[in-house]
């Protein structure tokens, strides 16, 4: 299976080779389980998964992961089958 890694912080998927980001899921990167993991372990704040922000609209606080790991598309089971 493989994994994306999705970051908050910059709206995009992270590129392959952890170069760059992209905003287009095709041109995302995909990674074993274990690098995925890595990635958004690395892109914590000094070990903290979750930044606090607020919605500008009601002002109401919330914490929000960094970077997340999604399976890739192509390898989540068809609910048909």
């Amino acid at each position: 299976m493989k994994f994306l890694a999705w970051s908050n912080e910059h709206v995009m998927w992270w590129c392959g080779n952890r170069r760059g980001y992209t905003s287009s899921i095709e041109e995302a990167g995909r990674y074993s389980r274990a690098d995925a993991e890595a990635i958004v372990a690395k892109a914590t704040l000094d070990g903290v998964l979750t930044v606090r922000r607020t919605d500008p609209c009601t002002g109401a606080e919330y914490s929000q992961l960094s970077e997340v790991l999604v399976l890739a598309p192509e390898d989540i089971p068809d609910a048909d089958r």
